[in-house]
This record gives C-alpha cells, structure tokens and sequence, in this order.
C-alpha cells in the first residue's frame, strides 16, 4: 500500500484560504494527508507573508465534498481530531 501521508518533492503545495472563528481570513498549506475512518483529513499550515511570526499555526480539516464535487476543508468532529492528532504524532515519533 502506497504511502500517501508525505507529498513528493515535485508535487505542487497546495494553498486554501481559510475564515477563521472572527471572520478574519488566512491562507494555510496541506501539509500532510492522513486517511482515517474512510476519510480524508489534512493537516494545514499558515502561510504567512509577516516575517516576525515565530510559529506558523496548524489546524486539522476534514475534507468532504461539496455538492458540486469541490474540496471543501471543514472541521473534524472531536473524535476524529483526536485519532488524526494520535496518527499524525506517531508519524513523526516512528520517523526519529
């Protein structure tokens, strides 16, 4: 089985624009996908343009479908974030 959780050096980054919980608008990259349950969820990253920013935020999105057969990022249920936290963690504890 192929693994699908890291993207390939020549793989193009994928950018989504996401509103946050005040409205306010950011731009975050896939980073890594992660299959759980039958679903796909990835892990974003902000893009920022401020240079002064010390840490970059990530957030988990589910990725569904809308009814036009778009990518749509929306948020995981508790228990699927929990078990895609879980999965994601042991990704980089087995790579050390």
């Amino acid at each position: 089985m192929p693994d699908n959780t890291k993207a390939a050096a020549d793989e193009e980054v994928i950018v989504v624009l996401i509103e946050g919980p005040n409205g306010e608008e950011e731009y975050y990259a896939q980073d890594v996908l992660i299959p759980y349950d039958g679903k796909e969820f990835a892990i974003l990253v902000s893009v920022s343009e401020d240079e002064t920013e010390e840490e970059p935020q990530v957030i988990v999105a589910r990725m569904d479908q809308d009814e036009d057969g778009e990518i749509v990022y929306v948020s995981p249920e508790e228990d699927e974030f929990a078990a895609v936290e879980r999965l994601y963690n042991e990704m980089f504890d087995t790579e050390e």
